[in-house]
């Protein structure tokens, strides 16, 4: 399979009302630049566990135009998000299952709010992807999809 992990980061003020106010975000923004380049770990870490015989395509989002038109030749696509890009994240999901590829997709915004990827035809990941990877994959091979019920994972808390 040739998989894409898609990594959504960095802090947007999207807001053109706020912004034409004069809404700067002092230091927030300079901060958030800091933040969006740093690779997702958790992508990086599913990349690292994926079995050699499938290839790999990391690609960090920081401007969703950066996939427009989006790429392609992809049998999965797996997102991560924060959810100041969960808007994005959801479009850029619409986009492959309407070109007919599975999308998985976890992160905070996700293990938050697991009922909203399914509303934009991706399955979620809630809690620690590492524990359900292998199921992921297992399920892309067969072409089946987990839908709104998702993968969700138990993280004990002592």
């Amino acid at each position: 399979m040739r998989i894409g992990f898609l990594a959504l980061s960095g802090i947007r003020a999207c807001d053109p009302e706020l912004l034409a106010l004069g809404l700067t975000l002092p230091g927030v923004l300079e901060r958030s630049k800091v933040v969006a380049a740093l690779p997702s770990l958790g992508l990086l870490t599913l990349a690292g566990m994926t079995p050699r015989e499938h290839e790999l395509i990391y690609v960090e989002v920081t401007d969703p135009k950066q996939l427009d038109p989006p790429p392609t030749g992809f049998d999965l696509i797996a997102i991560s998000s924060l959810s100041a890009q969960g808007k994005d994240a959801y479009r850029i999901a619409e986009r492959y299952r309407a070109a007919g590829v599975p999308v998985v997709m976890g992160g905070l915004h996700v293990t938050a709010r697991p009922e909203e990827p399914s509303r934009h035809g991706a399955a979620a990941v809630v809690g620690e992807g590492e524990i359900v990877w292998r199921e992921v994959l297992e399920d892309a091979a067969r072409g089946a999809s987990r839908g709104a019920s998702g993968f969700v994972t138990e993280t004990m808390i002592d």
